[in-house]
C-alpha cells in the first residue's frame, strides 16, 4: 500500500536524507553550458511517432550545436536513440553531452528492455564514454503513479550497479512536489521538471517563477545536486490562468532564461513539437518545441541579446 505523506513531512525528511551523506557530483551537473541555452530535451521521432534515421538525428544534433546548445537530455532507449545521438555528436565534431534516459512504464518487461539497450549502447560504442554525461531513470514516475517510490528506488539502484563501470552517476526526474525520500536517498543527483506555465503565471514572470521554484526545492535538499530537467512554454493550446500559449511568449521565456536565469542548469522542453503525443487536458502537449515537428522554424530567436 502506498502511503502519501504531508508535504511538510516530506520536506523535513528530504532535508534529513540529503544531509545524511555528502552529495555526489556527476558530469551532468557540472557540464558547461553552450553560448545560448544550457540544454534541450530531445525525442528523435518523426512527426508520426516513427523512429528517425541516423541522417536526420545528425541534422538535429548539428542544428542544436549551431544554435549554441550543447547539452541534450533524452527520455528513453527506444529507436536505438542513444547510439544514434552519440554518433551524431561525433559527426558534429564533439563538444556536446547527452543524458541517457531509461523510460519506466511500470512493466518489468519494458524496464528490462530499456536497461538492456542502454548497457549495449554503452558497451558497443567507443564514443559513448566521452559524450554520455549521466543516466536518468524514469520521468515523473511517481507523479503519474506508475510505480511506488520504493520500487522506483530499486530500479535506480539497479541501473547504478549496471553503469558504475562507465563512471556514470544516476538520478531520476520528478516534479518539485513528488520527490519521495526513497528516491532522494537512492539518486546520485535529482532532476526537477519545473514549468511556470502550469503555475498559471504570465510569460513575463516565467523566469522569476522558475528560479523561485528551483531555489525552494534546492533549499530543502541541503546540498544534494539538483538540475532542471524540463522547463519551457507551449506555443499553442489553452490558457492556464495568466499563462497563455504563444510563439511570442516562448520567445519571452527564451530571453529570460538567457538573461535572467543564466546561472541555472536547465533543459528546455522541447526540441520539436510532438504531434504523435496525446494533446492533454489543456491541448498543449504537442506544442512545446522550439522548432516545428518537421524541423522548420517557429520564428524563435535562440541567440538573444541581453
Amino acid at each position: 500500500m502506498k502511503i502519501s505523506l504531508p508535504l511538510t513531512l516530506i520536506s523535513c525528511t528530504l532535508s534529513y536524507l540529503a544531509s545524511a551523506a555528502p552529495a555526489s557530483v556527476s558530469r551532468v551537473t557540472v557540464a558547461p553550458g553552450g553560448s545560448t541555452l544550457y540544454g534541450i530535451t530531445y525525442n528523435p521521432k518523426n512527426s508520426d511517432g516513427s523512429c528517425m534515421s541516423q541522417a536526420n538525428v545528425n541534422k538535429d544534433i548539428a542544428k542544436f550545436k549551431q544554435n549554441g546548445i550543447i547539452n541534450v537530455r533524452t527520455y528513453a532507449q527506444e529507436c536505438n536513440q542513444l547510439e544514434q545521438i552519440v554518433n551524431a555528436i561525433a559527426t558534429a565534431g564533439g563538444g556536446m553531452t547527452v543524458v541517457a534516459g531509461v523510460w519506466i512504464d511500470g512493466s518489468e518487461a519494458g524496464y528490462q528492455t530499456e536497461v538492456s539497450t542502454l548497457t549495449k549502447s554503452l558497451s558497443s560504442n567507443s564514443k559513448a564514454k566521452g559524450y554520455v554525461s549521466g543516466v536518468i531513470v524514469g520521468n515523473e514516475v511517481l507523479y503519474d503513479n506508475r510505480m511506488s517510490a520504493s520500487a522506483l528506488a530499486s530500479k535506480i539502484d539497479d541501473v547504478k550497479s549496471k553503469v558504475e563501470s562507465y563512471g556514470l552517476l544516476v538520478g531520476t526526474a520528478e516534479t518539485p512536489s513528488t520527490f519521495d525520500p526513497a528516491i532522494v536517498s537512492s539518486s546520485d543527483f535529482l532532476v526537477a521538471n519545473i514549468h511556470p506555465y502550469f503555475g498559471k503565471v504570465s510569460a513575463s514572470s516565467a523566469g522569476a517563477n522558475l528560479k523561485a521554484q528551483f531555489m525552494s526545492l534546492k533549499s530543502k535538499l541541503n546540498g544534494k545536486d539538483v538540475i532542471i530537467g524540463e522547463t519551457g512554454w507551449p506555443t499553442a493550446g489553452s490558457a492556464n490562468g495568466q499563462a497563455v500559449p504563444s510563439v511570442q511568449n516562448l520567445q519571452s521565456f527564451v530571453q529570460q532564461l538567457q538573461c535572467e536565469n543564466a546561472g541555472l542548469k536547465y533543459y528546455v522542453f522541447d526540441g520539436y513539437d510532438s504531434p504523435w503525443k496525446p494533446s492533454g487536458n489543456l491541448n498543449v502537449e504537442q506544442h512545446w518545441g522550439l522548432w516545428q515537428a518537421d524541423g522548420s522554424s517557429k520564428g524563435i530567436n535562440i541567440k538573444v541579446s541581453c
